[in-house]
């Protein structure tokens, strides 16, 4: 009788194999660049130093899918981010934090569950903004950087549906007692119809501690395609009451307070354009803008609050060793007036010049 049953278990199991297609990719990028920074500090002092790239943060990823039939897919993915220039983990001690999830997609669209980015943020990257996110904090605050782009325990659904593309999340705060607190949704539609595209999102993320206070983002955006050029343009709002919003603009050498005031609004209304051109089959050109108006912003960590501007002008140029591999410079240029001048480190203004190399696997 047992024979029976486990020659039974071998023979679906054989069975089962030769039914499913599946497959597993390693795959990631690695993005390193030297940089000039003309302020670095409260001083106004530059400095040079190696860091992560200017286009892509570098990563490692595990990715898969099994064919299950009737044009139904398990999949999953597995993507840590690290830093290259010394090797350590962007996020310590989370070992896959840029993504963690497993789901299942058909012709209905895909469904999936567990740590991922918003429906938001993937519109931004994958389609409007011109740098597909800086990223330098002093150049990828707005508009993809100024919110939170990725969280845990997250149900999100994406189908695309003729020249209509729609995204909706809800992550779970997973505080007893309470559904709100802590918890996420964030929205995308997108419609494409032949060179022109225009889409948009929403995304509502509660505070961990005070669900009173949330932090709510608008998107609209547009691209237009023109031969070797591509168009860009948008216009994002962010009203965060969580306090958290400063953190999120800060660059890195900023002098700014950890977060904002919880229970205090800061308004942010922005605005950006850009280009890409595509000069030779080697060669691409990136120009891109970004403007800020914001309102309640901490000016120090008493309470003081102000308003205040910021925009940053960033230029690309890539060139194209191989399919895989790219060397290429940037310059960016950010300056902030009034409040908002705690987020730059001398307050005032700040010039960075990199080169680097980006080999995708």
């Amino acid at each position: 009788m047992k024979k029976t049953s486990i020659a039974l278990i071998i023979a679906g199991l054989a069975s089962g194999s030769a039914l499913a297609q599946s497959s597993v990719t390693v795959y990631g990028i690695v993005d390193t660049s030297i940089r000039y920074v003309s302020s670095d500090n409260a001083a106004g002092n530059s400095n040079i130093k190696v860091d992560n790239g200017a286009i892509s943060n570098s990563r490692i990823g595990f990715k898969g899918s099994e064919d299950i039939g009737g044009g139904n897919a398990i999949n999953f993915r597995l993507e840590n981010g690290f830093n290259s220039n010394n090797g350590s983990m962007s996020s310590p001690g989370v070992l896959f934090n840029r993504q963690s999830w497993v789901g299942m997609s058909g012709s209905y669209g895909q469904f999936s569950v567990g740590r991922q980015q918003t429906p938001l943020f993937d519109l931004m990257a994958d389609h409007f903004d011109p740098l597909t996110v800086g990223n330098y904090d002093s150049n990828s605050w707005l508009p993809a950087g100024a919110t939170l782009v990725r969280n845990s325990n997250m149900l999100k659904y994406y189908g695309t549906f003729g020249g209509l593309s729609a995204g909706l999340s809800y992550a779970a705060g997973e505080v007893a007692g309470s559904l709100r607190t802590g918890s996420q949704i964030s929205s995308s539609l997108q419609y494409t119809i032949g060179n022109l595209s225009f889409g948009g999102g929403a995304q509502q993320t509660v505070s961990a501690t005070n669900s009173a206070n949330k932090d709510t983002a608008y998107n609209l955006s547009v691209s237009y395609a023109m031969g070797a050029a591509k168009l860009f343009g948008g216009y994002y709002s962010i009203k965060d009451a969580t306090g958290t919003t400063t953190a999120y603009f800060a660059a890195d050498n900023s002098t700014a307070s950890a977060g904002g005031i919880a229970g205090i609004q800061r308004d942010d209304n922005a605005f950006f354009l850009g280009s890409t051109y595509q000069l030779t089959p080697a060669w691409s050109l990136t120009g891109a803008g970004y403007y800020d108006k914001s309102k309640n912003v901490t000016v120090t960590g008493l309470g003081d609050l102000g308003d205040g501007t910021r925009y940053t002008l960033v230029g690309v140029a890539e060139y194209a060793l191989s399919k895989r591999t790219q060397v290429y410079g940037t310059v960016d240029y950010n300056k902030a007036k009034n409040a908002a001048s705690v987020e730059l480190a001398n307050g005032n203004q700040e010039t960075g010049v990199s080169v680097g190399i980006r080999h995708i696997f």
